[in-house]
């Protein structure tokens, strides 16, 4: 609740009041008494955020009023998390901590010690130990989600069913695809307890395709996922109007938080990214269909410049032309030279992004400054420097150039120019823009101050302890 000099009626007394709910910050009240005792009516009309459904997106979340930068959208606990899939690393099975080099001492599955309090929580561990050790599961960290999901059907009947509401793409997880194979491997380790239950064998694949479709990566703790009732909602668009983090609440539990990052008008689309914002237009629809079971249509993907940054666009031999898809929402549309009259098809355009980007990959781990400097000379020949790859070896390069170098200050001012657009409210790309930043202020001629003050800015958000975080201290110690 927030204070301002704005006046109204309160709402239990009808008495002058100035305090105000800070989340709809149409309610007013003149005591915290009074907001707690009305809070059971006002909840409703407090919502920022409506449910609509159709065929194209499922359910999804419509602005229920104007919505200004910073109000909040949803705070809410997980319905079910556990580590990540698709990952064997060790974590706590009590906390999800990393630093899991003890064991519990029911299942011996890793955890941070023994006497963790997630150890004999009945809703985090105390269930599924009995499980683990009975049926003797090895351990394997990426079965506890759709072991915990598994065992809300008769712990949590209502949580089960908020979970099941949520959208699976079943139709497209069957025989013959990757997901249906990942599918059959964890069943497999799963077995001594499916067998014990039949209606959670019957409800396994089902399982595997709301953890993949709607699970959302947390921090902290690092290298848990969650699956949310109402942030699971939220649409992808390639340029989103919300940010999200997340905390540890009293029960251990990684709460989410919603936030706008821009003005959102009534009945506007509530949206966030599911991929990386810095993928190319290609990278991130494969992804998103691969993964999400959707191909993105948003005004960034139609973009053949992907909206004057280029991430995408090759240099033409002809020397001033850009080579650029047709259409980028056709994933099979031919590549065309705006200056002159040669074309390329998807498939040599890909073949030669995919080669490339194996070249990044092997310089990136050697992490050589002449080994940067000299291929992203060469991917220039080929790529617009603000393309994908170039950008990638660019923001390795700038942190190992001397300050004096000229090529650093260029490569940072793209970097930082790319970011602006692709990401405006700095919600994805805060850590990238800040090193570009900092590097930059080292440069001669710039205005340090300025430019560590807008890095410090980008990163106040960063999750505890998180490389972010760290980063923020650094500045701000630069700062003193």
């Amino acid at each position: 609740m927030g204070s301002d000099n704005v006046e109204g009626a309160c709402a239990i007394c009808e008495k002058l009041a100035t305090l105000r709910c800070s989340n709809c910050k149409a309610q007013f009240y003149c005591t915290k008494q009074h907001q707690k005792d009305d809070w059971s009516r006002h909840k409703t009309a407090c919502r920022s955020w409506e449910i609509r459904e159709n065929r194209e997106l499922g359910r999804h979340l419509l602005a229920a009023r104007d919505l200004d930068a910073g109000d909040l959208v949803v705070c809410e606990p997980p319905l079910v998390w556990g580590p990540v899939p698709h990952s064997l690393e060790r974590v706590c099975v009590g906390c999800g901590s990393r630093q899991a080099h003890s064991r519990c001492p029911g299942c011996t599955w890793p955890a941070c010690s023994p006497r963790c309090l997630g150890l004999t929580d009945h809703d985090r561990h105390g269930t599924e130990c009995a499980i683990l050790a009975k049926c003797r599961i090895l351990p394997r960290c990426d079965l506890l989600l759709p072991l915990r999901f598994l065992l809300l059907r008769r712990r949590s009947p209502k949580r089960w069913a908020l979970l099941e509401a949520l959208q699976c793409h079943d139709d497209s997880r069957g025989p013959g695809t990757e997901a249906h194979e990942e599918m059959l491997s964890l069943r497999e380790h799963l077995a001594p307890f499916l067998a014990m239950d039949q209606a959670a064998a019957d409800a396994f694949p089902r399982v595997c395709g709301l953890i993949d479709v709607n699970a959302l990566e947390t921090n902290p703790p690092e290298g848990s996922a969650a699956l949310y009732e109402t942030a699971c909602l939220l649409e992808h668009n390639c340029i989103a109007n919300t940010r999200h983090s997340f905390s540890i609440d009293a029960k251990g539990r990684p709460c989410i938080t919603v936030r706008t990052v821009t003005a959102v008008q009534k009945g506007e689309h509530l949206s966030t990214i599911y991929t990386h914002a810095l993928w190319a237009t290609r990278s991130r629809r494969e992804h998103l269909l691969a993964t999400k079971y959707f191909s993105c249509r948003c005004q960034r993907c139609a973009d053949p410049t992907e909206l004057g940054t280029y991430l995408g666009t090759l240099v033409c031999p002809c020397g001033p032309g850009l080579v650029l898809p047709r259409d980028p929402l056709d994933s099979e549309t031919e590549w065309f030279c705006n200056a002159c009259p040669g074309i390329l098809t998807s498939m040599e355009v890909m073949q030669l992004t995919e080669r490339l980007g194996e070249e990044v990959e092997g310089a990136m781990e050697l992490a050589s400054r002449h080994a940067l400097a000299d291929l992203l000379s060469r991917l220039q020949v080929l790529l617009h420097p603000g393309h994908q790859h170039c950008l990638t070896v660019g923001h390795s390069l700038m942190q190992l150039l001397p300050p004096e170098e000229p090529q650093k200050a260029e490569i940072c001012r793209r970097v930082i120019q790319t970011t602006q657009v692709l990401d405006p409210y700095g919600s994805r790309l805060a850590l990238y823009t800040a090193v570009a930043l900092r590097e930059l202020s080292l440069c001669p001629g710039e205005d340090r101050l300025d430019l560590l003050c807008r890095a410090t800015k980008l990163l106040k958000f960063e999750p505890p302890n998180s490389p972010g975080e760290k980063l923020l201290r650094l500045l701000k110690a630069e700062l003193l």
